[in-house]
């Protein structure tokens, strides 16, 4: 076999039915050097979108097509791996459907001129630190009890969270919900102070999970409203995040997010407005919002920027910095989520392309062309293994560097507030 040369072979004792098309995940007797074929879910994606009906096995032995009995055709090319091991690409067919025949060497063909030496630049996971601590806190609770109950919603991909509640945990919005002496968990972006007065009025167990940097903007909206001040929150009124940060000075706290948005606001002495941050937004989206309130309030007070949470800001940077590094950003992650659309738009502002890739077969061939650098995101929407799986498939298509690029944020010689 020769790296991208596309060779027939009779897949003797390998059967496959008139209208299918199956795709190997080895060729060859393991036991005597069989070939791995790490991108079958490229190949087996692009014959199910010319309609292909597919099925994916081992093909354990293959002979030389004299003499053909009429059996399965195999369509296989070769290429070498960063290990300077080989890797196959390959598809069968019964010899007998021609129509079958001829889409398996197609799609064979289609990725063998795609074989090459590539770099990956793979951002981080979406998810920040209190969400990634706040899902382990809730994991070690589940495994410690028989029922657990969250409150609201936790910061994790819905498989994630499906994983969670097959362990036992209740997703909750009520505290009505939660019987007494029960467990509740309260999740990164963390509760109004109300429902935390509730929970200890209950004597509920509670294991609060709120992110640090959520607690110390909810403490500085009650430390501001507490000395007399009307307090702007820059951030997305319909965050989960909002409401817990409101939530500490009723009536208090007014949520914009655009500069346009403070023109309506309306406070008791223009002498005394302090604005915050909302923790999960990038620290950049406040720039025209600051400048605004500026303009109308010259005595406003702002935040200390200790106590900013840069992890979006860094999520957006890490983006940018791929996009600009590379041919195509594969984004990861369902069509429809709005996270999927923003990650796809920054690329784009990069000037790479950017693909949705919900499963691993939704890569195409002409996705790949003439792309010596493949940038690779996840968005919140997609699958936890996805990213793995994807990167695999890349791997049987030619040597892969694989890299992990990160922008990240360190305040430097910070000392502690009172």
């Amino acid at each position: 076999m020769n790296r991208s040369v596309v060779r027939e072979f009779l897949a003797s004792g390998t059967g496959v039915a008139p209208g299918e098309i199956l795709v190997p995940t080895q060729v060859g007797e393991q036991a005597r050097g069989g070939l791995p074929c790490p991108a079958a879910p490229l190949v087996g994606g692009t014959l199910q979108r010319k309609g292909r009906r597919v099925r994916y096995a081992p093909v354990p032995h293959y002979d030389d097509p004299v003499n053909h009995d009429g059996g399965a055709a195999l369509f296989v090319a070769t290429c070498q791996q960063r290990d300077g091991t080989m890797a196959a690409i390959a598809a069968v067919a019964a010899a007998s459907d021609l129509v079958a025949v001829a889409a398996a060497r197609s799609a064979v063909q289609e990725w063998s001129a795609v074989f090459g030496t590539r770099r990956l630049l793979a951002a981080a996971s979406p998810w920040c630190n209190g969400a990634q601590v706040a899902m382990d806190t809730a994991r070690r609770a589940v495994a410690g009890r028989c029922a657990v109950h969250v409150y609201g919603q936790l910061a994790a991909s819905p498989e994630s969270i499906a994983e969670l509640a097959a362990s036992g945990a209740v997703f909750v919005s009520s505290l009505a919900e939660v019987p007494d002496g029960a467990t509740v968990i309260f999740p990164a972006h963390g509760v109004p102070a109300e429902v935390k007065a509730a929970a200890q009025a209950r004597g509920l167990e509670v294991t609060d999970a709120t992110c640090p940097l959520v607690l110390g903007t909810q403490a500085e909206a009650r430390r501001l409203a507490g000395r007399g001040d009307d307090v702007v929150l820059i951030g997305l009124p319909s965050h989960p995040v909002v409401a817990g940060i409101a939530g500490t000075a009723p009536g208090k706290v007014s949520v914009v997010m655009t500069a346009a948005a403070t023109a309506g606001l309306r406070v008791a002495d223009s002498r005394r407005v302090s604005y915050l941050l909302q923790p999960g937004i990038p620290v950049e989206d406040s720039t025209a919002v600051t400048a605004a309130l500026r303009s109308r309030f010259p005595a406003v007070r702002s935040p200390h920027p200790d106590g900013f949470c840069y992890a979006a800001s860094d999520r957006a940077e890490t983006i940018r910095a791929i996009a600009a590094g590379c041919e195509v950003v594969l984004v990861l992650g369902t069509a429809d989520s709005p996270d999927t659309r923003q990650l796809s738009a920054l690329a784009r502002d990069c000037g790479s392309r950017a693909q949705v890739v919900t499963e691993v077969g939704d890569v195409g061939p002409a996705v790949l062309a003439s792309a010596a650098t493949i940038g690779l995101a996840e968005s919140t929407s997609a699958s936890p293994a996805l990213a793995a799986r994807l990167t695999e498939a890349l791997s049987g298509l030619g040597p892969l560097s694989v890299l992990r690029r990160q922008v990240q944020t360190e305040i430097v010689g910070a000392q502690q507030r009172p």
